[in-house]
This record gives C-alpha cells, structure tokens and sequence, in this order.
C-alpha cells in the first residue's frame, strides 16, 4: 500500500499565538458560530497550497466543505485552518522511498528506541494536545471528528532525538544482536535514517513538528 508521509514546521510566531488565543477564546466561551467564522475566513486562503490539500483532506478550493460549519466545527479543526498558511514544508519522511515513516516506526524499536521517542518522530500527538498548552488548565479542548487534523510535536523535543538519529547514521549500537543488525540495514539501505535527519534538521526549538500520514 502506497502511504505518503508529510512533514511540516509550524513557527511560534506571534501570529501563531494570537489564532490560537482566538480558537481558545471562542471554544472557552462556547461560541461555535465565532469559533467557524474564525475558520472560514482562513480557509480561502489555504487554495493554493496543494501540499496542505493532500496532507490533511482539505478541499482543492476555497468552497468551504461542510465540517467548518458551526454544527461539526472544533478546536482543533479550526486551529489547523488558521495555521495552516503558515506551515513551511519538510523534507518528508517517504518523500524518497515511499513507506520510510512505517520502517521506522517498526525498527527503531528493535534498535532500543522508546514507544514514546518513536511516537514522537514518527507520529506526534492530536492537535488537541498541542492546544492545551496555550489553554487555561480549566479548558480542555475536546477532539473533533475530522481526523485528519495531524500529529504534532514540539520543536524542542523533536530536536533532542536528532543526536540518537545522527549515531545510528554511523552503525548500528555496540554489541546489536542479529535482529538490530537487521533493523539497522533496513533502515540504512532505505536511506529512512537520513530521511529522518532531514526532516528534524531544519526543525527549530521554537517550531511544532507536524505530521501528517495520507494513504
């Protein structure tokens, strides 16, 4: 099965803070109808970008699909189309071989990495979580039902895999038994190991990471 991997930075920039506060303000207060006119009035602008399109199922053109509408709209939905045209491309995982992201998530493991340090390169959480971080703790920012909304992870730990990344660039670890032997060719002669380099080498401590997987 074909699966494209896209990767994008999301600078924290004080425009990325100000459309959240206003997502939150809105969500806070319960206004759905503020809350999807917030959305609409980002979405025209997103036509052009026909990367975002085929990352998270966004409409070809500047006819507002029904789930931006305020019976369907959410936190997380709406925060994705006020971002969005503001995300600057990666170099994607499978951008070269077509299913990179999948042979990591399955042999990083074996090579000793964490679910949570796979998770995190490969995956990164619901926009949701990344939402409750701007959020007043007593505001919990429910998921929508558009999944499609990607996976995102902060810059600055992203950043910290980077150096495990570059020491299995030089082989697999001391004393690796046969199935890390193994893991470390698949990953090496995929090139899925520089591939993950790549991506997280332009990512900065002040960006989200994020991720979106299209089949």
């Amino acid at each position: 099965m074909a699966v494209l991997h896209h990767a994008f930075r999301c600078p924290v920039t004080p425009a990325f803070k100000e459309g959240v506060q206003d997502v939150l303000s809105a969500w806070e207060a319960g206004d759905r109808k503020t809350l999807s006119a917030i959305a609409l009035a980002r979405y025209g602008a997103l036509g052009e970008r026909e990367d975002l399109h085929a990352a998270f199922h966004l409409g070809p053109d500047a006819a507002a699909p029904s789930w931006l509408q305020p019976q369907f709209i959410s936190p997380g939905l709406a925060t994705l189309v006020v971002l969005a045209a503001h995300f600057v491309p990666l170099p994607s995982l499978s951008a070269s071989n077509d299913t990179n992201h999948h042979r990591l998530a399955t042999q990083l493991p074996t090579l000793g990495w964490t679910t949570d340090e796979t998770d995190t390169l490969i995956h990164g959480q619901p926009i949701e979580a990344m939402l409750q971080d701007y959020a007043d703790p007593a505001v919990r920012p429910t998921q929508g039902g558009f999944g499609h909304t990607g996976g995102w992870t902060a810059g600055r730990i992203g950043r910290t895999l980077a150096p495990r990344l570059d020491q299995l660039a030089f082989g697999p670890p001391p004393q690796a038994d046969e199935a890390a032997q193994e893991a470390w060719r698949q990953l090496n002669e995929t090139d899925a190991l520089d591939d993950a380099r790549a991506m997280l080498a332009e990512v900065r401590d002040d960006d989200w990471l994020v991720m979106a997987i299209t089949h």
